[in-house]
């Protein structure tokens, strides 16, 4: 029997010893699911860990071999935040030359345990259509779908500059009650009560079958992401849709731009609050921030988003932009009691501690 040694460190406790040692062992993954990209700079990994928001935390479990040798790893996270804070975020990574050897579940095992230690009641994580073995391994467990999510680019190389024109020209044309304000880094204080506010229409964004609540988005809740961003050297863009008579936002949308990989940008939240749909503000808004990212930003070739396949509305405009699918990702969860009797179920491996 193959005798793993498992450790169990802090995420924010790690060294940079540990975060490099991990960077070097996670390259035949990155290899596997996203050949094609550029991977994050070493550097960047280490920024963001150092600036995590303050409600978030978690824990890295790395599995050596005999030879102290990283051959798997599993990152679990957690945020302090009504509606998801049930929730353990997890990804767990075992490495080409330790798979089919239960090196999966043991670290599963070391997962379940933090679950419970934290009082988390439901599992989550993801895996990639263009690397099916994660799927196969979900279900498994008796996993169950929350979500399917299309992983969707726009080629700026390609893009229909005069449409993007149109839709601008259309947006003060179908919505003249409305304007756009555009923000570029950190909120100015006279404006992160609304933009704090309008992040909230998120909620209505499709969930499917995930195990979520709403979340609530306050100024304070939305400085604390904003600044853990920006000391990671990140920007954040965003445009919001602001009513005329009220001031209110009522629509945004943003992106970040990431040090490292200056050839793509990465959407956030976009959005219109329900009571002000219909207007073309979601057109607006996007072709908007295209036009910026094209006059301003002349190394990006793509941008990245994200939508559930459920999305009708807005994948109808990404579409028309001329947004593609790059791949299909699922998000799976499982009660963390009911993958404790799954894995008390498999067959033991070796391990120590």
């Amino acid at each position: 029997m193959r005798t793993w040694t498992i450790d169990q460190t802090p995420v924010r406790e790690q060294s940079d010893e540990l975060l490099t040692e991990l960077y070097a062992a996670r390259a035949p993954l990155h290899q596997e699911a996203t050949p094609d990209d550029p991977r994050k700079p070493l550097e960047t990994e280490i920024a963001e860990i150092r600036n995590l928001p303050a409600p978030e935390d978690g824990v890295i479990i790395v599995a050596r071999d005999a030879a102290s040798r990283i051959a798997g790893l599993a990152g679990c996270f957690w945020e302090q935040v009504p509606g998801i804070d049930h929730l353990l975020f997890v990804q767990v990574d075992v490495l080409p030359a330790a798979r089919r050897r239960g090196l999966g579940r043991l670290l599963l095992e070391h997962v379940a345990g933090v679950a419970e230690a934290h009082g988390l009641r439901v599992v989550m994580g993801s895996t990639r259509q263009n690397v099916p073995a994660g799927a196969a391994f979900c279900r498994r467990l008796g996993a169950q779908k929350g979500m399917v999510a299309q992983e969707n680019r726009l080629d700026l190389l390609s893009i229909d500059r005069d449409l993007v024109d149109r839709w601008i020209a259309d947006g003060p044309q179908r919505a003249p009650d409305y304007e756009l304000v555009f923000v570029a880094g950190r909120t100015p204080p006279d404006l992160i009560d609304r933009a704090a506010a309008v992040n909230n229409v998120m909620n209505t964004a499709p969930r499917e079958d995930l195990d979520m609540g709403d979340t609530q988005m306050t100024p304070d809740l939305a400085r604390e992401y904003e600044d853990s961003m920006l000391a990671s050297g990140r920007t954040r863009w965003a445009i919001y849709a602001a009513d005329r008579a009220s001031g209110e936002f009522v629509g945004l949308t943003s992106i970040s731009i990431r040090p490292g990989t200056p050839d793509r940008v990465y959407v956030g939240d976009t959005g219109v609050d329900p009571a002000h749909r219909g207007s073309g503000l979601g057109k607006w808004l996007k072709a908007e921030i295209t036009r910026r990212i094209l006059t301003e930003l002349p190394d990006v070739r793509w941008v990245i988003t994200q939508n559930a396949g459920s999305n009708e509305a807005m994948l109808a405009i990404n579409n028309q932009l001329g947004f593609r699918t790059a791949v299909i990702e699922t998000t799976w969860q499982i009660p963390t009691g009911q993958l404790r009797t799954a894995l008390a179920a498999a067959p033991a491996v070796g391990a120590s501690s």
